[in-house]
Protein backbone atom coordinates (compact mmCIF):
# COMPACT_ATOMS: atom_id res chain seq x y z
CA UNK A 1 0.00 0.00 0.00
CA UNK A 2 1.23 3.49 -0.87
CA UNK A 3 2.48 4.93 2.43
CA UNK A 4 2.88 8.40 0.88
CA UNK A 5 -0.88 9.05 0.86
CA UNK A 6 -1.62 12.52 2.21
CA UNK A 7 -4.05 11.74 5.02
CA UNK A 8 -4.68 15.47 5.54
CA UNK A 9 -6.51 15.46 2.20
CA UNK A 10 -8.69 12.59 3.43
CA UNK A 11 -9.47 14.45 6.65
CA UNK A 12 -10.40 17.59 4.71
CA UNK A 13 -12.58 15.60 2.31
CA UNK A 14 -14.35 13.89 5.23
CA UNK A 15 -15.01 17.21 6.96
CA UNK A 16 -16.26 18.80 3.75
CA UNK A 17 -18.82 16.02 3.22
CA UNK A 18 -20.22 15.88 6.73
CA UNK A 19 -22.96 18.11 5.37
CA UNK A 20 -26.05 18.18 7.56
CA UNK A 21 -24.98 15.35 9.87
CA UNK A 22 -26.05 15.59 13.49
CA UNK A 23 -23.60 16.00 16.37
CA UNK A 24 -23.35 12.24 16.85
CA UNK A 25 -22.03 11.80 13.32
CA UNK A 26 -19.62 14.74 13.33
CA UNK A 27 -15.86 14.99 12.92
CA UNK A 28 -15.27 13.74 16.46
CA UNK A 29 -17.18 10.57 15.67
CA UNK A 30 -14.86 9.98 12.71
CA UNK A 31 -11.86 10.64 14.94
CA UNK A 32 -13.08 8.16 17.55
CA UNK A 33 -13.74 5.50 14.92
CA UNK A 34 -10.25 5.99 13.51
CA UNK A 35 -8.72 5.65 16.99
CA UNK A 36 -10.86 2.58 17.74
CA UNK A 37 -9.78 1.04 14.45
CA UNK A 38 -6.09 1.59 15.20
CA UNK A 39 -6.53 0.03 18.64
CA UNK A 40 -8.26 -3.03 17.18
CA UNK A 41 -5.76 -3.35 14.33
CA UNK A 42 -2.83 -3.27 16.75
CA UNK A 43 -4.44 -5.83 19.07
CA UNK A 44 -5.37 -8.16 16.21
CA UNK A 45 -2.07 -7.78 14.37
CA UNK A 46 -3.67 -7.55 10.94
CA UNK A 47 -5.14 -5.07 8.50
CA UNK A 48 -3.64 -2.53 6.09
CA UNK A 49 -3.23 0.69 8.10
CA UNK A 50 -3.73 2.98 5.11
CA UNK A 51 -6.99 1.35 4.01
CA UNK A 52 -8.20 1.15 7.62
CA UNK A 53 -7.52 4.83 8.29
CA UNK A 54 -9.06 6.07 5.04
CA UNK A 55 -12.11 3.83 5.41
CA UNK A 56 -12.61 4.93 9.02
CA UNK A 57 -12.51 8.60 8.04
CA UNK A 58 -14.84 8.15 5.07
CA UNK A 59 -17.23 5.53 6.44
CA UNK A 60 -20.05 8.08 6.97
CA UNK A 61 -19.57 9.96 3.70
CA UNK A 62 -22.90 9.81 1.89
CA UNK A 63 -24.71 8.29 4.89
CA UNK A 64 -28.25 7.50 3.72
CA UNK A 65 -29.76 9.03 6.88
CA UNK A 66 -28.60 12.46 5.76
CA UNK A 67 -28.63 12.23 1.95
CA UNK A 68 -30.60 14.67 -0.15
CA UNK A 69 -32.07 13.98 -3.56
CA UNK A 70 -29.58 16.21 -5.35
CA UNK A 71 -26.47 14.74 -3.67
CA UNK A 72 -23.92 13.18 -6.08
CA UNK A 73 -23.58 9.43 -6.48
CA UNK A 74 -21.42 8.39 -3.54
CA UNK A 75 -19.47 5.66 -5.33
CA UNK A 76 -18.52 8.06 -8.13
CA UNK A 77 -17.63 10.77 -5.62
CA UNK A 78 -15.40 8.49 -3.54
CA UNK A 79 -13.92 6.76 -6.56
CA UNK A 80 -12.82 10.00 -8.18
CA UNK A 81 -11.38 11.38 -4.94
CA UNK A 82 -9.49 8.22 -3.98
CA UNK A 83 -8.07 7.83 -7.47
CA UNK A 84 -6.80 11.42 -7.41
CA UNK A 85 -5.35 10.67 -3.99
CA UNK A 86 -3.18 7.97 -5.53
CA UNK A 87 -4.82 4.80 -4.21
CA UNK A 88 -4.62 1.73 -6.38
CA UNK A 89 -7.73 0.28 -8.00
CA UNK A 90 -8.14 -2.56 -5.49
CA UNK A 91 -7.75 -0.21 -2.51
CA UNK A 92 -10.30 2.20 -3.97
CA UNK A 93 -12.77 -0.65 -4.40
CA UNK A 94 -12.19 -1.82 -0.81
CA UNK A 95 -12.77 1.63 0.71
CA UNK A 96 -15.96 2.06 -1.32
CA UNK A 97 -17.12 -1.44 -0.34
CA UNK A 98 -16.60 -0.62 3.34
CA UNK A 99 -18.46 2.67 2.98
CA UNK A 100 -21.41 1.01 1.26
CA UNK A 101 -21.75 -2.09 3.47
CA UNK A 102 -20.60 -1.10 6.95
CA UNK A 103 -23.84 0.07 8.52
CA UNK A 104 -26.09 -1.93 10.83
CA UNK A 105 -28.98 -1.44 8.42
CA UNK A 106 -27.11 -3.56 5.83
CA UNK A 107 -27.47 -6.60 8.08
CA UNK A 108 -24.68 -9.01 8.93
CA UNK A 109 -21.25 -8.58 7.43
CA UNK A 110 -20.89 -9.74 3.81
CA UNK A 111 -19.25 -13.08 3.10
CA UNK A 112 -15.48 -13.02 2.60
CA UNK A 113 -15.18 -9.67 4.36
CA UNK A 114 -11.66 -8.33 4.54
CA UNK A 115 -9.73 -7.73 7.75
CA UNK A 116 -10.05 -4.02 7.04
CA UNK A 117 -13.83 -4.22 6.72
CA UNK A 118 -14.20 -6.13 9.98
CA UNK A 119 -11.89 -3.76 11.87
CA UNK A 120 -13.62 -0.57 10.71
CA UNK A 121 -17.07 -2.05 11.25
CA UNK A 122 -16.14 -3.00 14.82
CA UNK A 123 -14.63 0.44 15.39
CA UNK A 124 -17.84 2.14 14.26
CA UNK A 125 -20.06 -0.15 16.31
CA UNK A 126 -18.02 0.41 19.46
CA UNK A 127 -18.80 4.12 19.18
CA UNK A 128 -22.51 3.28 19.24
CA UNK A 129 -22.44 1.72 22.71
CA UNK A 130 -21.24 2.73 26.16
CA UNK A 131 -21.52 6.27 27.50
CA UNK A 132 -20.72 7.90 24.17
CA UNK A 133 -23.16 5.61 22.40
CA UNK A 134 -25.91 6.68 24.78
CA UNK A 135 -25.09 10.35 24.21
CA UNK A 136 -25.09 9.82 20.44
CA UNK A 137 -28.41 7.98 20.54
CA UNK A 138 -30.18 10.79 22.37
CA UNK A 139 -28.50 13.41 20.20
CA UNK A 140 -29.81 11.75 17.04
CA UNK A 141 -33.21 11.15 18.61
CA UNK A 142 -33.51 14.86 19.29
CA UNK A 143 -32.22 15.65 15.81
CA UNK A 144 -35.09 13.71 14.20
CA UNK A 145 -37.55 14.71 16.95
CA UNK A 146 -38.17 11.20 18.28
CA UNK A 147 -39.61 10.91 21.79
CA UNK A 148 -37.25 9.77 24.53
CA UNK A 149 -39.52 6.81 25.24
CA UNK A 150 -42.98 5.71 24.15
CA UNK A 151 -44.37 3.22 26.67
CA UNK A 152 -47.17 2.37 24.22
CA UNK A 153 -44.70 1.46 21.48
CA UNK A 154 -46.67 3.46 18.96
CA UNK A 155 -43.74 5.56 17.69
CA UNK A 156 -39.98 5.19 17.25
CA UNK A 157 -38.14 6.34 20.35
CA UNK A 158 -34.57 6.61 21.52
CA UNK A 159 -35.09 4.00 24.23
CA UNK A 160 -36.65 1.76 21.59
CA UNK A 161 -33.45 2.18 19.56
CA UNK A 162 -31.52 0.52 22.39
CA UNK A 163 -33.53 -2.67 21.83
CA UNK A 164 -33.66 -2.39 18.05
CA UNK A 165 -29.91 -1.96 17.67
CA UNK A 166 -27.59 -0.95 20.50
CA UNK A 167 -28.07 -3.96 22.77
CA UNK A 168 -27.47 -6.29 19.83
CA UNK A 169 -24.08 -4.90 18.84
CA UNK A 170 -22.06 -6.76 21.48
CA UNK A 171 -22.77 -10.07 19.79
CA UNK A 172 -22.09 -8.73 16.30
CA UNK A 173 -18.44 -7.77 16.78
CA UNK A 174 -16.02 -9.40 14.35
CA UNK A 175 -12.81 -9.40 16.38
CA UNK A 176 -11.84 -10.68 19.81
CA UNK A 177 -10.39 -7.35 20.87
CA UNK A 178 -13.59 -5.49 19.94
CA UNK A 179 -15.70 -8.07 21.75
CA UNK A 180 -13.74 -7.43 24.95
CA UNK A 181 -14.29 -3.67 24.71
CA UNK A 182 -17.92 -4.12 23.71
CA UNK A 183 -18.73 -6.21 26.78
CA UNK A 184 -17.86 -3.38 29.18
CA UNK A 185 -19.76 -0.83 27.11
CA UNK A 186 -22.76 -3.15 26.78
CA UNK A 187 -22.90 -3.55 30.53
CA UNK A 188 -23.07 0.23 30.85
CA UNK A 189 -26.05 0.31 28.47
CA UNK A 190 -27.86 -2.18 30.66
CA UNK A 191 -27.03 -0.21 33.81
CA UNK A 192 -28.35 2.96 32.20
CA UNK A 193 -31.59 1.29 31.15
CA UNK A 194 -32.09 -0.14 34.63
CA UNK A 195 -31.82 3.34 36.13
CA UNK A 196 -33.93 4.89 33.37
CA UNK A 197 -36.86 2.55 33.92
CA UNK A 198 -36.55 2.86 37.69
CA UNK A 199 -36.93 6.64 37.39
CA UNK A 200 -39.63 6.39 34.71
CA UNK A 201 -41.75 4.01 36.75
CA UNK A 202 -41.19 5.95 39.98
CA UNK A 203 -42.34 9.13 38.25
CA UNK A 204 -45.38 7.37 36.81
CA UNK A 205 -46.40 6.08 40.22
CA UNK A 206 -45.89 9.50 41.81
CA UNK A 207 -48.16 11.00 39.18
CA UNK A 208 -50.96 8.49 39.75
CA UNK A 209 -53.48 10.46 41.84
CA UNK A 210 -56.14 7.77 41.68
CA UNK A 211 -54.84 6.07 44.84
Amino acid sequence: MNSSIDMKQVEDFARMHLGNHDGGHDWWHLERVRNNAFEIMEAEGKGDPVIVEIAALLHDTGDSKFRRKDDPDIEELLGAFLTRLGLGKDAVSEVIFINRNLSFSKGTKPEASSDEFMIVQDADRLDAIGAIGIARAFNYGGFVNNPIFDPLGSAPSTIGHFYDKLLRLKDLMNTESARAIALERHNFLELFLEQFFYEWESSAMAGDHSL
